[in-house]
């Protein structure tokens, strides 16, 4: 939007972990589509006021995996609120919601996004094609949705790989992942490598809490998800909340990061 004036930062906001279509109940949490939106809603009204405290010029949404809940275990297609077509329909639809609106505060809005492990479609992970995963579903239809919206890029950046990409924000490099290949600090180094580039922060989710630490001269940025505690956190006796994380990223690099809370 040409009435917004430039400035020296933009706004880097998470959209990681959503889950859609997962149906949980119990002692600590309640999550479901109806749940997801107000969490939405919620998160918009969260950036859009850092973006006026910082006058943030753009915002650059990274969706980095596990948009839908999939059923990828028979545990989570039993408790999933839809199956997975109506997840991909649903949740497209949201987000495309979501990043309509943010382009009323912004010079212009980037969604980049890479796929999770959730959304692929032959469960056993040893035999899943790389390259197939449903949550490639969700940019392809943002990108037929909004083309009409002239402050909208979707699928900004530079996809090296089904897996990995790379994208500028104020001249830096940021690598975007889902994270479940990049689980060790090592695979921080791996990754600035396979990039052919210095990479100034790794993006990434997965693990389902906000954290922020540095490996080697690298950031990482881990964001973590809408769905909270559902059985396999409780099973596994993992405390959390859902949270995504929003950065305000200027010439240096992150000034400063603000942990959302979604509950």
């Amino acid at each position: 939007r040409s009435e917004i004036p430039c400035s020296d930062n933009d706004l880097l906001v998470s959209l990681n972990d959503i889950h859609y279509g997962a149906n949980i109940q119990n002692y600590w949490n309640t999550y479901n589509s109806d749940v997801c939106r107000d969490m939405m809603c919620k998160y918009l009204d969260h950036i859009i006021s850092i973006g006026e405290i910082h006058k943030s010029e753009n915002c650059i949404v990274w969706a980095n995996g596990d948009e839908i809940s999939g059923n990828i275990h028979q545990s989570i297609a039993v408790t999933n609120k839809e199956n997975v077509i109506e997840q991909i329909k649903g949740v497209s639809e949201l987000i495309a919601e979501f990043l309509a609106e943010l382009s009323k505060h912004f010079r212009q809005v980037v969604f980049v996004s890479v796929a999770g492990n959730h959304s692929r479609i032959e469960p056993n992970k040893d035999k899943a094609l790389i390259s197939e995963r449903l949550d490639d579903l969700v940019e392809w239809y943002l990108s037929a949705r909004l083309q009409n919206f002239e402050n909208i890029v979707i699928g900004g950046g530079e996809k090296i790989d089904h897996t990995i990409y790379l994208i500028d924000v104020r001249g830096k490099t940021y690598c975007g992942v889902h994270g479940d290949f990049d689980g060790s600090p090592g695979k921080v180094q791996s990754l600035q490598a396979m990039a052919g580039r210095p990479v100034y922060a790794v993006l990434s989710g997965h693990l389902h809490h906000n954290k922020t630490d540095e490996v080697q001269g690298v950031k990482t940025v881990m964001a973590g998800s809408f769905l909270g505690m559902d059985d396999y956190c409780v099973q596994k006796r993992i405390v959390g909340r859902a949270e995504q994380m929003v950065c305000v990223c200027d010439e240096s690099g992150i000034r400063c990061t603000y942990g959302i809370p979604l509950q």
